[in-house]
């Protein structure tokens, strides 16, 4: 696919169907856009793929590492593949979640 709605590709649950992304992947890059209820708890994790996490819409409490901050619309979040990250969302949230390598896992 060269153009995508991410919205309209089918729904991927994530952390037993609190996290629910739309993903689309390259060879080497997974894209979702991904909704969130207020006060949902993302517990800390790690994976070995670079992500960015970049906030659309809403306030997010975010740690990544040792530093905690309140992501909100126009910040993104850079986490380093194998660095323990997590949070809570402060309100509703849609964020833009990227993954490099692939998301084997997140494929449909």
């Amino acid at each position: 696919m060269t153009f995508v709605t991410l919205t309209s590709l089918p729904v991927k649950e994530i952390f037993s169907g609190t996290i629910r992304g739309h993903y689309t992947h390259l060879a080497h890059l997974t894209v979702g856009e991904v909704e969130l209820n207020a006060n949902v708890v993302v517990p800390m994790h790690s994976h070995p793929h670079e992500q960015v996490t970049y906030v659309l819409s809403g306030r997010f409490e975010f740690t990544i590492g040792d530093q905690t901050t309140v992501l909100a619309p126009g910040i993104a979040a850079l986490i380093p593949g194998g660095v323990m990250h997590g949070g809570k969302t402060l309100t509703a949230c849609r964020v833009l979640d990227i993954f490099s390598p692939v998301r084997e896992d997140y494929r449909q």
